[in-house]
């Protein structure tokens, strides 16, 4: 807290360790939350919102203060005026965001993995407790493709379209209703409220029961629902995430005062801005659009003006006829983000993450948010314990869940996790005099629905039997928290199986060089701090080393630590410390890149091409790789960016990019349509142009990647890559040689484009047994030389164009092209 700073009792202590911390305005005063409610927001009321992170060696705040659609003034006003005052309290460094009610920023909406449930009323309509035996009937509207929102509709059919997922909670029994048309994305991401409705609401006792549209069980959620009739389309249902197709904005910077009463802004300069056009005694808004307007605070504002900053900028959204839910980013000096440093020519720093936000086809404006190099995979700095909960030396308890059961896991077996297996870790640690608890639920990104459940249900068994005085904190394997991994003292490791698997545990009474006959056991090592740092089991052979990592290798007689030559020092450092674990008689030997011997090559079964591309190489790249998601699920092409990504987060059914800076891949997901795959070419190559870094298509590579097809250069970026999910345990090479160099899914994206302007004989189109690349299946006629289109359509090309769509379609059904 900055010294002399007023601030609110309920802000006192807040910030100092890394998480969440919500408040609420009721009656006018500031009121802490409960963190079991997070995520729930009542929309006759404003909140305000801290999220505290770390980064390197250094602390970072931001502050989402959100606005309820029926909120009060008054309570807008004092949640406003209280964000700056807890603002102050943090020394002026936190990044402020203005979120109104259904048009959050993708930033706000990412801290809520189970997506936001608006609730009907506020503080002056009471605040019920919750009653785990008492329930009324409702009807939760699930709406999003990656953040969901969770709104609660009328009772009736007429509130159902086919292009989303329902949930029905009648007490006892919750029923999720998939539209037809709605993403397997939204029915998982429906399951998982429903499941979370029945642990934490319900205690676990209410069935939950899947229902797919226009199946025979869905007459008894009709029967509950109390009518039926006929459904919306998904297109009456509305886009999934609103996008607005906005016209193209030119940049501009304004200076902006108040100083006479009145608000006045003066423009300060056009594109291309540069750095010096920012004067650290004023005040400015740089504004892009509808899209977003960022409020810059100079080191050198009076206190006034600096409190004045965020309502000025409402003030100039009005003023500009701009939506009132237009995102409002404040920045001080020193702490601008790399998307406020992206619209200056001349600022641009190997620090920043460059590029991306400067496409006018996408709301990235709202997504990339995220300040300095939050991204990078190898900081190689370390992090101050003092700002966790504590220094990770408490007790700790852990159980496995096996049949639904939790079993006491042997204290020798602690921070190692099988990926097929969930765990309950309960650990109690000394606040002052007093105890506290945070209850930690590790979930395998192999184990199955069941256990999953099971493992949440336990974990608030174990809550209430310490009297609901716990932090529960669920985790996701290769999403572990900082605090999580310093639990374990620098020794978690993550090995392949589970319990059901039949793969042999550390407790099995086979000994170690019994199992390692058949084969080596290795270990990738990957992490930017010795908090984060893990060793995650991959498939023993040459073909899974990374430049960028270090690997332990355990064999029948010894072990082996291969370091790359981009491994990072607490990556090293954490090979040594679960050396007792590869080898515990002492027998380890250190192996640097490119000083293999030809015994360590025959231990891994021959050598091969592995990841070792020279950005791989470099202990801490200058620019970190980024991954952004690409859909059309919604009616619109719209790109947002994946934070702390890995292969999980690559959607089977939309297309994605990865930006390494020195390549730029565009993997295709099995399920993406066509318009997606044309329009994320074109977009890969648009991205490519609007780069001000000096990169262009003529000195980047920009690949298309098919899924299953992942090279090398691909695969390197993302952590313990499973080459079973989709190419059958075959690496890129193997498969060039099954399927022949032409046919091997890594193809330049100049070329692929190019495959939509080709083409094709009358006698290919109307074929419609054969698949054509490049060849919308909707608009063959496009694809027919000019000559061929006058003799089978029976008019030129320019004359169909002006026909009417329905006579079009005419046209195309009387020439076989449908």
């Amino acid at each position: 807290m900055s010294k002399g700073a007023f601030v609110d009792e309920a802000f006192e202590g807040c910030g100092q360790e890394p998480g969440l911390e919500i408040w609420r305005i009721e009656k006018l005063k500031v009121v802490k939350q409960d963190p079991k409610t997070y995520g729930k927001f009542y929309s006759g009321d404003s909140y305000i919102c801290l999220l505290t992170r770390k980064v390197e060696n250094r602390i970072e705040w931001d502050i989402h203060f959100w606005l309820g659609a029926e909120t009060s003034q008054d309570e807008a006003g004092v949640c406003a005026y209280k964000t700056v005052e807890l603002d102050d309290s943090l020394g002026g460094y936190p990044v402020q965001y203005r979120e109104v009610q259904k048009h959050e920023s993708k930033r706000f909406l990412d801290i809520f993995p189970l997506g936001v449930e608006y609730l009907e009323g506020g503080i002056d309509s009471g605040f019920v407790k919750v009653d785990r035996d008492a329930y009324r009937k409702r009807l939760l509207h699930v709406k999003g493709k990656r953040n969901i929102r969770i709104e609660e509709v009328e009772l009736t059919y007429k509130s159902l379209n086919h292009g989303d997922v329902f949930v029905l909670d009648d007490g006892k029994t919750i029923y999720c209703w998939n539209g037809k048309d709605s993403s397997k994305r939204e029915r998982v991401k429906a399951a998982e409220i429903a499941r979370k409705i029945k642990d934490d609401e319900r205690g676990g006792k209410p069935r939950v029961i899947l229902i797919d549209s226009g199946h025979d069980n869905e007459n008894t959620f009709f029967k509950v629902l109390g009518d039926k009739g006929p459904i919306k389309s998904a297109e009456e249902g509305g886009d999934d995430v609103e996008h607005d197709s906005q016209d193209k904005v030119e940049v501009c910077l304004y200076r902006v005062s108040d100083a006479s009463g009145e608000l006045k802004i003066e423009e300060a300069a056009k594109k291309p801005l540069k750095k010096e056009d920012l004067d650290t005694d004023d005040c400015f808004i740089l504004d892009t659009g509808p899209a977003g307007v960022f409020s810059w605070i100079g080191k050198g504002c009076t206190i006034n003006e600096k409190k004045a900053a965020m309502n000025n900028a409402m003030k100039f959204i009005h003023k500009k006829g701009y939506p009132s839910y237009t995102t409002i980013m404040r920045i001080l000096e020193g702490g601008e983000t790399p998307l406020f440093k992206s619209y200056f020519a001349t600022w641009a720093t190997t620090e920043d993450q460059l590029c991306m936000g400067v496409i006018d086809k996408s709301n990235i404006a709202a997504y990339n948010t995220s300040k300095f190099n939050v991204n990078s995979l190898h900081g190689g700095k370390k992090k101050d314990k003092s700002l966790l909960p504590d220094d990770g030396k408490g007790k700790v308890k852990i159980w496995r869940i096996e049949k639904f059961k939790k079993m006491d896991l042997p204290e020798k077996e602690y921070g190692v996790f099988y990926d097929g297996d969930c765990y309950v870790i309960l650990y109690t640690y000394q606040v002052r005099s007093y105890e506290k608890y945070i209850i930690y639920y590790w979930q395998g990104l192999k184990s199955s629905s069941d256990e999953k459940g099971s493992s949440a249900i336990i974990a608030a068994q174990i809550d209430d039997e310490l009297g609901g005085s716990a932090v529960q904190v669920r985790v996701v394997q290769n999403k572990e928290p900082e605090h999580f991994c310093l639990v374990f003292h620098g020794k978690m490791i993550i090995r392949k199986g589970g319990i059901d698997s039949g793969f042999r545990k550390r407790s099995d009474s086979e000994s170690e060089k019994t199992k390692a006959k058949d084969g080596v056991i290795l270990f990738q090592i990957r992490g930017t701090t010795e908090l984060n740092t893990r060793a995650v089991e991959v498939t023993g052979r040459a073909a899974s080393l990374n430049s960028n990592d270090v690997f332990l290798m355990k064999t029948p007689d010894k072990a082996f630590v291969w370091e790359g030559s981009g491994a990072s020092e607490d990556e090293k450092k954490f090979a040594e410390n679960v050396s007792d674990y590869a080898a515990p008689d002492g027998d380890l030997v250190i192996v640097r890149e490119g000083k293999e011997t030809d015994e360590f090559w025959s231990l891994l079964g021959g050598k091969e091409e592995y990841a070792s591309m020279p950005r791989l190489a470099e202990d801490r790249p200058e620019v970190p790789p980024r991954l952004f998601q690409c859909s059309n699920a919604s009616g619109k092409f719209w790109v947002e960016e994946i934070f702390d990504f890995d292969q999980d987060d690559l959607c089977e059914d939309d297309v994605m990019f990865l930006d390494t800076y020195d390549e730029i891949f565009v993997w295709i997901g099995d399920g993406a349509n066509f318009i997606e795959k044309k329009n994320a070419l074109e977009g890969a190559v648009e991205y490519l142009k609007s780069d001000t870094n000096g990169r262009t298509p003529e000195n980047t590579s920009i690949l298309q990647v098919k899924q299953g097809c992942e090279p090398l250069n691909f695969t390197g970026y993302f952590l313990a890559w499973d080459t079973e999910k989709w190419s059958k345990g075959m690496t890129y090479e193997e498969l060039k040689k099954q399927m022949g160099e032409d046919n091997a899914g890594v193809t330049s994206v100049e070329e692929e484009l190019q495959k939509y302007n080709k083409v094709y004989p009358y006698s290919a189109l109307c074929d419609h047994e054969r698949i054509l690349d490049g060849v919308d299946p909707c608009n063959k006629e496009k694809h027919l030389s000019d000559a061929e289109f006058e003799q089978y359509m029976k008019c030129t090309k320019a004359e169909y164009d002006k026909m009417k769509p329905w006579k079009r379609e005419i046209v195309k059904r009387r020439a076989n092209l449908f």
